[in-house]
């Protein structure tokens, strides 16, 4: 696994590859690090831990693969450089304030595996004008696209409870 703060505030660090073989991305490991532009995942990364790349704000783009079931709650919170997300249908839940305030995100495909969205997942993506349900999808917490840029929801049939100010 990467560890626990492993390169937290590292703000020298402009890119990073994650070999095949870590399956774990644990929490804060790259908190911090705002010159971080890009970052390759292997394909054996299983969870992307609790705030693992806030406030990465250069981070542009990522590529979750596959393996990964669960992304945790603030892993890319304000990573306002962040154009698109493509979530893999592996993955179950996303976490409460997963991609808060990631406010040039323009672009989210949520995978067919994934069936809670948490609290503000995607709050404050004030560039983020359209979005797909997936059907899998069976509850939509409070406040997911909370002050948003949405203009377009496609609702999935699955959706059996939507919160608060969720839109």
């Amino acid at each position: 696994s990467i560890g626990e703060y492993a390169f937290y505030y590292c703000d020298s660090l402009t890119s990073a590859t994650i070999g095949n073989g870590v399956i774990s991305i644990e929490k804060d490991a790259f908190y911090g690090c705002s010159d971080l532009t890009s970052i390759t995942i292997g394909n054996s990364v299983t969870s992307i831990g609790y705030e693992a790349f806030r406030d990465c704000t250069s981070l542009k783009n990522i590529t979750i693969p596959d393996s990964v079931t669960s992304i945790g709650s603030w892993a890319f919170h304000d990573c306002t450089s962040l154009k698109s997300i493509t979530i893999p249908d592996n993955v179950i839940s996303i976490g409460s304030f997963a991609f808060d305030g990631c406010s040039d995100l323009t672009s989210i495909t949520i995978g067919n595996g994934v069936t809670s969205i948490g609290g503000w997942a995607f709050g404050d993506c004030t560039s983020l004008t359209s979005i797909t349900i997936p059907d899998n999808v069976i509850s939509i917490e409070k406040n997911v696209f909370f002050r948003s840029g949405l203009t377009s929801i496609t609702i999935g049939n699955g959706v059996t409870s939507i919160g608060e100010d969720a839109f």
